[in-house]
């Protein structure tokens, strides 16, 4: 699907790590390109790729409820992200989960951003931010 949708001329786009408490940058990339190795190894588009701003925002997690609280890996990049481009534009996020990693409750913060959608093995989850 990710192909198919690169090939009809949507564009794609990886996250750069920018640095501690700074948001996610994310530059333009497509199969093939050369990709550099950034912070804890993580393969990241080149300098010279051109920045965009996502209109859909595929995000990692360690868990989800229901409401689209997410618990991420600590470093509150995609919290910040979220935030700033939602102040620019509608954003869809969907996080990336198996089916058990599905909790009762997630505890968050009013910082913490919600997910419009989860996608899982057995399918696309609305949740009750989206």
């Amino acid at each position: 699907m990710f192909n198919k949708l690169i090939s009809e001329g949507h564009p794609a786009c990886l996250p750069v790590i920018q640095g501690r408490g700074l948001p996610l940058l994310f530059r333009a990339w497509k199969p093939g390109d050369t990709l550099d190795t950034g912070v804890w190894g993580i393969q990241e588009p080149q300098p010279s790729a051109p920045a965009l701003d996502p209109d859909v925002l595929l995000v990692p997690l360690l868990a989800f409820d229901a409401r689209g609280y997410r618990l991420g890996y600590g470093g509150g990049f995609y919290d910040r992200t979220l935030a700033g481009l939602r102040l620019r534009k509608h954003v869809v996020a969907v996080g990336l989960a198996f089916d058990e990693q599905r909790v009762d409750d997630v505890p968050h913060t009013a910082y913490d951003q919600r997910l419009d959608w989860v996608l899982t093995p057995s399918g696309p989850i609305p949740t009750q931010a989206g």
